[in-house]
């Protein structure tokens, strides 16, 4: 699990990779957008958006919390399920267009920064919430990583959110505030909803704090270049 923020530096890395073929081929933002879509998609494999949509489905049934658990391990995909994943999609990739057109590749280590941080939470979640009994995956990790690794997790966090803040000062402190936001707002479900942890709800997690952290980027990053 510590080296489960690697992978947002990996998703870093693709998206520069993305953002420099698409600056030598004078390519448009918009098919920057989709390319930087597809590249977190291939990088990760989906799992995340997998743990996404089977968490969408099961909260927007309103079922008991068994019915709930149960859905979690459903392998059919539900109507909310697609309409939340097309939105996601959407606001990520309205998001790096708009990224893209300010043209400036300092916001590439911002991006950087948002999925390495969403993966350290993610990670300080699987090994420190309660498991909901029928998880096997993040029973597994849980298991498996001791405190040390919940403390270790939160100790690259504090050093990301401190580089962050040196470079990007007040983005980079609203991009924090979301983070917090998102993990309390996560937290609280997870223990109101379904009763614990499961690997779906840590892939929910992640995907719903990548893409706030992300809009909001796009949102402001234009400000914060301005001052």
């Amino acid at each position: 699990m510590l080296f489960f923020p690697l992978v947002g530096i990996l998703c870093g890395f693709g998206l520069g990779i993305v953002w420099l073929i698409c600056c030598c081929l004078r390519v448009s933002a918009v098919l920057f957008g989709v390319l930087g879509v597809l590249s977190l998609v291939l990088i990760t494999g989906g799992i995340h958006l997998d743990g996404f949509c089977d968490t969408v489905d099961a909260l927007y049934s309103r079922r008991p919390m068994a019915e709930k658990l149960r859905i979690l391990k459903d392998p059919n995909c539900g109507p909310f399920a697609v309409f939340g994943v097309v939105l996601v999609l959407l606001v990520q990739f309205g998001a790096f267009v708009e990224l893209y057109r300010i043209q400036n590749a300092e916001i590439l280590g911002l991006c950087t920064g948002v999925f390495f941080l969403s993966r350290c939470f993610s990670g300080v979640s699987i090994t420190r919430f309660s498991i909901a009994p029928t998880s096997s995956l993040a029973k597994t990790f849980g298991e498996n990583a001791g405190k040390h690794v919940s403390v270790g997790l939160l100790v690259l966090a504090f050093l990301a959110a401190v580089v962050l803040l040196f470079f990007w000062d007040w983005l980079a402190l609203v991009l924090l505030a979301i983070l917090a936001v998102t993990f309390w707002g996560y937290y609280r479900m997870q223990k109101k909803q379904f009763g614990g942890l499961t690997g779906d709800l840590a892939g929910f997690f992640l995907v719903l704090c990548e893409t706030g952290m992300l809009l909001a980027a796009a949102l402001l990053g234009g400000v914060w270049l301005c001052t």
